[in-house]
């Protein structure tokens, strides 16, 4: 997921240098994307078992035969694929249904399989038959589909039976997916839902951050507290840091013990969010006109707040801390571009200002208060990433400007070495700092 994400922006800056003309600087975002790759391998072990592999794979394999043997019959006897994969979607909600009355362990797993890839069977169709349009369609019927059909075992099916814990996180994550698709459907203006969009994250995330800063009292605790410690008023102290609600202990214990998909996918929100912000600047770029500026920037401002909440709570991966510095120099560019009407000169100037700026502060970040307490070591290094990054989009920026050969040549030079003078230190000074966790 986090390298799906990854590539995602990545492809949404070779379409911004595709679009706006700059067509060899679409190179750089792929050969940093594949130098990334390369290290992200370099630096795994892979040990695999193949015995332990087949063990655990092939009773999916054969359940995916299954499946297609049974489209396949539906096919030979003439049936619609549309209408075959509506009743391999039904028959398999039955047969799930079935499975957890009867408490049949493996068919909750079987259906469950199947009736996803049922569904991916028929989004499927409906991109190859109808479109875009008609697939949108359909997948947002199928997302509240799926919420309703959770919530279904959650609330109806659980009042006898055991469902899955996992099943709670997946119907509060499709009921925020679903209030999306709503937004998105109610307010045509693009930059305004994502603005609407990004805001509720924030909300999500600033509530979760503010969950974990107050645990609830733990029993042992509870014990330690005696008559003398009450009369000294340590007792009323305690309650500003604790929950003393059940209802709130639970939610905070439903909270800490979210599983990592879940964290996965909130990131992916956020992400998400960004990327449809940056491919349909990059699908509009033409029509200056008709970017609402405020709203862009308030996007960009929400998915940079949310990344900061998520890293307090310890939800977000490497990618998404990467991703945050990329999506800030693209910005910062769009921006550029737009305001001088694409004069590469102009662009560049400001840019290696802005650049060497930016790689200065890098000294200083660690002694903002709130930088101090979010930020680590491994953020840093992103930053200076991000930084090398832009070097290079400065660099070749200046090869368009029409200056002379030879004065790009000596400019180049003194840029690139007062660039590279100051990163080096730059590095070596977060080295010698050991506040920085």
């Amino acid at each position: 997921m986090a390298l799906l994400l990854l590539s995602i922006v990545v492809l949404g800056f070779v379409l911004f240098f595709y679009g706006i003309g700059l067509r060899f600087l679409a190179l750089i975002p792929l050969i940093f994307i594949g130098m990334f790759f390369w290290y992200y391998g370099a630096t795994q072990t892979i040990k695999v078992e193949w015995s332990q592999l087949l063990k655990k794979y092939s009773l999916y394999v054969a359940r995916i035969i299954i499946l297609a043997g049974l489209v396949g019959v539906l096919n030979f006897f003439a049936i619609d694929l549309t209408v075959s994969a509506l009743s391999l979607i039904t028959l398999n909600i039955i047969l799930r249904i079935i499975s957890y009355l009867s408490n049949y362990n493996d068919g909750k797993i079987v259906f469950q399989l199947w009736f996803y890839l049922s569904i991916l069977f028929l989004l499927i169709i409906s991109l190859a038959l109808g479109g875009r349009t008609v697939f949108f369609n359909v997948f947002a019927m199928l997302r509240v589909m799926h919420l309703w059909l959770i919530a279904f075992f959650i609330f109806l099916i659980g009042l006898n039976n055991d469902v899955d814990q996992y099943m709670r996180y997946k119907l509060w994550v499709l009921s925020l997916g679903t209030i999306f698709l709503v937004v998105f459907d109610q307010i045509k203006n693009i930059y305004l839902a994502l603005t609407i969009n990004g805001l509720l994250l924030t909300v999500v995330f600033y509530f979760i951050s503010k969950i974990f800063k107050l645990p609830p009292q733990t029993e042992e605790k509870k014990k330690n507290i005696s008559v003398r410690r009450i009369l000294a008023g340590e007792r009323i102290t305690e309650v500003k840091k604790h929950f003393r609600s059940a209802r709130v202990e639970r939610l905070y214990r439903f909270v800490e013990q979210m599983p990592n998909a879940t964290k996965q996918i909130l990131e992916a929100f956020n992400v998400i969010l960004i990327t449809i912000l940056i491919v349909y600047y990059i699908t509009h770029v033409w029509n200056f006109a008709a970017v609402n500026h405020l709203l862009y920037r308030a996007v960009i401002a929400t998915f940079i707040i949310n990344v900061l909440l998520l890293k307090k709570v310890w939800y977000n991966s490497v990618i998404q801390n990467l991703v945050v510095f990329l999506v800030i120099n693209f910005a910062i560019y769009v921006s550029l571009f737009s305001y001088f009407n694409g004069d590469a000169g102009s662009v560049a100037t400001r840019g290696i200002i802005r650049n060497v700026f930016s790689t200065a502060m890098i000294f200083y970040a660690h002694r903002v208060p709130m930088l101090a307490k979010i930020f680590n070591k491994t953020d840093y290094v992103y930053w200076i990433i991000s930084c090398i990054a832009a070097m290079i989009v400065n660099v070749i920026l200046l090869l368009y400007t029409g200056l002379a050969g030879e004065l790009i040549f000596f400019l180049v030079l003194v840029y690139v070495g007062l660039q590279s003078m100051i990163i080096y230190y730059a590095a070596r000074y977060l080295g010698r700092i050991q506040t920085i966790n």
